[in-house]
């Protein structure tokens, strides 16, 4: 009896086991067909003709004189370099050149290198220059971290003159009888359930009226906003597409990510391993990455009367997402600050670099969303705000209720 037992039992746990390998199988094969499916979806964005920039531009063979100085060609070679993988991988590099920079950035870069052969300049000075084209017309997200660039975009915001304590921290308060506050000073994954609690915080309390403070917030990621975009949503917007380069240094952002996050759920690394393995089988240089439609389904709710947003210039990335949306789908809020945000919206998963001889450390976007296509660069990056705040900038920001808040809560009455 006990041995009939035992192998009914073996019976049924081979069986179970048998049962869930098909489920596995059949789940890991619908979700690589799925990911092939979206991926054959579009061979590249149709809505610009692509070119290949770098061949057409004037070719710039390296100096083969043997008298040159060890220094200077040491230079030249991490500029040639910078230069090859910025127009190999760099997400929008092909939107720039077609939106009519292409003669300016072929001055820029022969200049550039004409000075490190004359030993005018060094490599920090010209990977900074270089760097801070793209950086203070299109794309925040270009960066090295050398001392002169950082320098070059300390004049962006603000002075450190009108500042007395600059450091943003997280609120979550009622500011008065109809309005709340909720400072959000970052969108790191660390900052999402605060930010979800501060949200419902403002859901249990009676004010109908909300301010989000986003200035300092430099970005995270964009599923901290998931709560606000639901309760903000008022109408459908306009849709756009996330298009991810399709290069060998790029796919490496995933493994980057992968590092960075290993606390991640086993089945989203899983997720992310079968992307990876299906994009190096591909050789489109554009693949769509992810895609917002128009009408996002949302209901809108009564719950928000109006809202604010308030940004500054170091509002970035996946802070300004949230100013992105408000400006595409919502009328109840509005953007309220001086001047624009950092201009770090429309590019994203931002991947890491490094000179081979000086080993100066960059950082670039390997995704660009199909806005910046639509962008007009004629100024600088960024969003601008909705409603201008007649008030300096704060001297003190930190987790208290400064002028600006007050005066855009008494805004909001209006």
């Amino acid at each position: 009896m006990k041995k009939a037992i035992k192998i009914i039992f073996i019976s049924l746990l081979v069986l179970i086991i048998i049962i869930v390998v098909i489920i596995v199988v059949g789940l890991f094969a619908y979700v690589t067909q799925s990911i092939r499916d979206d991926m054959a979806t579009e061979n590249e964005p149709n809505f610009i003709t692509l070119t290949t920039t770098a061949d057409e531009l004037d070719n710039i063979v390296l100096t083969t004189n043997m008298e040159m100085p060890d220094s200077i060609r040491r230079n030249l070679e991490d500029y040639d370099y910078l230069v090859s993988f910025v127009e190999m991988n760099y997400a929008p590099f092909s939107a720039i050149m077609e939106k009519g920079y292409e003669q300016e950035y072929r001055a820029m870069r022969k200049q550039l290198r004409q000075q490190i052969s004359q030993g005018e300049v060094g490599i920090e000075k010209a990977a900074s220059d270089y760097a801070l084209w793209f950086c203070s017309q299109f794309d925040t997200h270009f960066r090295v971290s050398t001392k002169t660039f950082r320098e070059a975009i300390k004049t962006d915001f603000p002075q450190d003159t009108e500042i007395i304590e600059y450091a943003p921290k997280a609120v979550s308060c009622k500011v008065d009888s109809c309005t709340w506050l909720i400072r959000v000073p970052s969108c790191l994954q660390s900052f999402e359930k605060q930010t979800d609690d501060a949200f419902q915080q403002f859901l249990d309390s009676d004010c109908e009226n909300l301010i989000i403070d986003i200035r300092g917030n430099e970005g995270g990621d964009d599923r901290v906003w998931k709560n606000y975009y639901l309760a903000l949503y008022d109408h459908p917007g306009k849709p756009s597409r996330i298009w991810f380069r399709n290069t060998p240094e790029n796919i490496q952002f995933y493994e980057y990510v992968l590092e960075m996050y290993p606390k991640s759920a086993f089945v989203q690394k899983l997720l992310i391993r079968m992307y990876v393995k299906e994009l190096k089988k591909l050789e489109k240089e554009f693949i769509k990455r992810a895609e917002k439609e128009g009408d996002l389904g949302f209901q809108p709710t009564m719950r928000i009367h109006r809202a604010a947003v308030l940004i500054d210039g170091w509002t970035a990335s996946s802070a300004e997402s949230l100013v992105e949306f408000v400006k595409n789908y919502s009328d109840r809020a509005k953007v309220y600050g001086v001047g624009k945000t950092a201009g770090a919206n429309q590019t994203g998963d931002v991947n890491l670099g490094s000179l081979p001889k000086s080993k100066i450390e960059f950082q670039y976007p390997t995704t660009v969303e199909s806005y910046f296509y639509d962008h007009d660069f004629s100024g600088t990056p960024g969003i601008a705000p909705d409603i201008i705040i007649p008030l300096p900038y704060a001297t003190t920001l930190t987790d208290n209720i400064d002028e600006w808040v007050l005066w855009v809560a008494e805004d909001l009455k209006r």
